[in-house]
């Protein structure tokens, strides 16, 4: 029985070392994907947006892109703002292999303090959810 525990264990290691980040030969984690699926993927220029420092009432925004670095055109089904202070606007036009798209962000600052939200974009990528940070501060 205790072996059976040992070799379970040293599988779960295994499996748990094998799903790290892979790294480049010069060490350092590569921060583009290297997409090799048939469907459409999405790739963003960055994983959070930075609405800086505002004050109430102000306005912000700002634009966010996107890459179907994908085989097959993608489509945004929705984009789900955790709040009703961003208004978030995109083009329901298919984005096509290796073309850009932009989603438009717009931020009004209702209340003082820390910023910290969430944009849920929906597709029929592969990695069909993905998650955005929106960080700043209204004083």
């Amino acid at each position: 029985m205790k072996k059976i525990m040992i070799l379970s264990l040293i599988l779960c290691l295994f499996g748990a070392t094998q799903a790290q980040t892979s790294k480049s030969s010069t060490g350092k984690s590569s921060s583009k994907s290297t997409y090799t699926g048939t469907g459409a993927e999405i790739e963003f220029d960055r994983s959070y947006v930075n609405f800086g420092t505002l004050k109430v009432k102000d306005v912000k925004v700002v634009t966010v892109t996107f890459t179907n670095i994908g085989k097959k055109p993608l489509i945004l089904d929705d984009v789900i703002s955790s709040c009703d202070c961003t208004e978030v606007e995109w083009s329901k036009a298919p984005v096509m292999p290796g073309k850009k798209g932009t989603i438009k962000l717009t931020y009004t600052a209702k209340d003082k303090g820390i910023i910290s939200k969430r944009l849920t974009v929906l597709s029929n990528a592969n990695t069909d959810r993905v998650i955005l940070q929106m960080k700043g501060e209204v004083q």
